[in-house]
Order: C-alpha cells, then sequence, then structure tokens
C-alpha cells in the first residue's frame, strides 16, 4: 500500500452537513479555504505520519513474531519449550494491538481535527445569523 504525500483538498466536509441544519454559503466557502490552508496529507502532520508508520511496523512485527512462534513450537516435544513459544506468541499478540492503537489513534486525530474545525466554522454561523436576525428585530 502506497501513501500520498501531495496534499489532500477536504471540501467533503463543508458539504456533507445534515439537510435540516445548512451552513451559510459563505462559511462553507471559509471553511473549503481553511482546509486547503491546513494541506492536509493522509496523515495531519511528521509525527502522526511517524506514528501511523509504527503503528504498522509493530503490528507486522508481531505477526511474525507469531508465526515464528508457531513454526518452531510444532518442533518441540517437550511441553516446557512448547509453553516459551506460548508466551512469545502472546508477546506477538500484545504488539500487534498495541500497533493497531497506535495507528487508529493517529487515524482519530486526524478526524477529530477537521470536526472541530467544522463545529467552529458552524458556531461561527451561527453566531452570525443570531446576531444578523436580533439587529433585524431591532430595526423593525
Amino acid at each position: 500500500m502506497t501513501m500520498s504525500t501531495e496534499p489532500v483538498k477536504n471540501t467533503e466536509f463543508a458539504n456533507s452537513t445534515p439537510p435540516n441544519i445548512r451552513m451559510a454559503t459563505a462559511t462553507q466557502h471559509d471553511l473549503a479555504a481553511e482546509l486547503g490552508k491546513l494541506r492536509a496529507s493522509n496523515n495531519s502532520g511528521p509525527m502522526d505520519r511517524r506514528i501511523a508508520a509504527f503503528g504498522i511496523l509493530l503490528s507486522v512485527a508481531g505477526l511474525v513474531v507469531i508465526l515464528v512462534c508457531f513454526a518452531q513450537s510444532r518442533d518441540y516435544a517437550d511441553l516446557r519449550d512448547q509453553l516459551d513459544a506460548l508466551i512469545l506468541g502472546l508477546f506477538g499478540i500484545g504488539l500487534i494491538l498495541l500497533g493497531c492503537a497506535l495507528y487508529l489513534r493517529s487515524a482519530i486525530t486526524r478526524f477529530l481535527r477537521y470536526w472541530l474545525l467544522r463545529m467552529v466554522y458552524e458556531q461561527r454561523d451561527l453566531a452570525r445569523t443570531s446576531t444578523e436576525t436580533e439587529s433585524q428585530s431591532e430595526r423593525d
């Protein structure tokens, strides 16, 4: 699997509002411009990319440890040697779980950044429309 390092313009978040909640067009354009400034790639920053890559590496290493332990344990006649291989296999499972947790952490962090940015712009839009309606009601 190859990861692209070129920036991705994520305007899908600006246009994916529920039917009963719509941002004003100006707010949608502001949000799209802000997302464009982020220059978001597959992950948000170099540290996130490193954490995701480290998570994948740990998962692969854990899988290799499990496969090696399985292959070796079949050749052991003594139960104590098989239990040693079992303990190393459990260590491999731990590596896989840790790697998955690190990868999911970076993916969820990226999603939450976009979600928070969208919430900020929606709150600005709601504040803008509420002040406009208040000023309209005061004029009347």
